[in-house]
């Protein structure tokens, strides 16, 4: 009887040596790890709910990413409006010095400088993809290249090449945002501005001479003044994606909290308890100890010992 009970306690101190060094095993790797357990299979019921959180945070991370690459793009938008409004007010403030002066002979030549610098900046560029073109990719909106082009379109056509839609970004709350209006809707008349004064200039013979006739002095005081009207027009469009900046920049703080709200309920329902671990492995220690001296006391018992 004494040699079956002696089996009986071996075969238990195996099975117990086995199973607490499994679940040591367990215990190190979740201090290694930091994770409470192998796979999702180790989380039972939770593992949807951690699923769930896991996704809901990577959305959230991708919408920042995207709105803080948006900031920049914002930035340079912004600069280009600004841009275009101060070439045309500096035109037509160059306009009233030469009403002034009566002096119209350099009006030709600010011209041609504001000209260049208003396509250079409806033509600007943000990761490669044109700013005022719509949701089309590759070269700008604007497809002449001088002031002689300007005034032989026939029509919009001849000027710009764009999308039919906007180029738009949607961030997941179901209200797409338009982040830029087209050069067309905003320089046509700026355009059209600049191709009339180009008509005036050449009808002068290429230039307005000294001193100025009556007849160009209260043309080029309108010129002037349609030039202002259209330097507003990107001040106000410069405004409104500043606005958009400002929102964006609003969005991306909510969403960062959303993510760190969900990287806690993670980390709360995937992530070991360092201290609880810390505790059960001395415990299992303790236990394994015990269990190892038992078997090896059992090992060494035979007949002899009771002889």
């Amino acid at each position: 009887m004494s040699g079956a009970l002696t089996f009986r306690f071996t075969t238990q101190a195996q099975l117990d040596i086995r199973r607490i060094t499994r679940e040591l095993s367990n215990l190190q790797r979740q201090v290694a790890s930091g994770d409470a357990a192998h796979d999702l299979l180790g989380f039972g019921g939770g593992a949807s709910r951690l699923l769930n959180a896991q996704s809901l945070k990577a959305n959230a991370d991708s919408r920042t990413s995207v709105i803080q690459q948006l900031q920049a793009r914002f930035g340079v938008q912004g600069a280009a409006l600004g841009q275009v409004s101060d070439s045309a007010q500096m035109l037509a403030q160059s306009i009233r010095e030469a009403i002034a002066s009566n002096d119209g002979r350099g009006i030709a030549t600010e011209l041609e400088l504001s000209f260049n610098s208003i396509v250079s900046a409806l033509n600007e560029t943000w990761n490669g993809q044109p700013l005022f073109a719509g949701e089309r990719q590759g070269a700008g909106p604007i497809k002449i290249n001088t002031l002689d082009e300007l005034t032989a379109a026939a029509g919009p056509d001849d000027i710009f090449d764009e999308a039919t839609r906007h180029q738009v970004l949607d961030l997941g709350v179901g209200e797409p945002i338009v982040l830029s209006a087209k050069a067309s809707e905003i320089s046509q008349g700026l355009l059209e501005t600049l191709s009339d004064l180009k008509q005036l200039l050449d009808g002068a013979g290429g230039t307005i001479g000294q001193p100025i006739s009556a007849a160009h002095n209260a043309a080029l005081q309108n010129f002037a003044d349609r030039l202002d009207d259209e330097a507003t027009k990107f001040t106000n469009e410069e405004g409104r994606a500043g606005q958009l900046q400002k929102r964006f920049a609003t969005e991306r703080v909510r969403l960062q909290e959303r993510s760190n709200l969900l990287l806690k309920e993670i980390g709360d329902q995937a992530d070991a308890d360092v201290a609880e671990v810390s505790v059960k492995l001395s415990s299992l220690l303790v236990q394994y100890e015990a269990a190892a001296k038992t078997f090896s006391e059992l090992s060494k018992l035979s007949l002899l010992d009771y002889l």
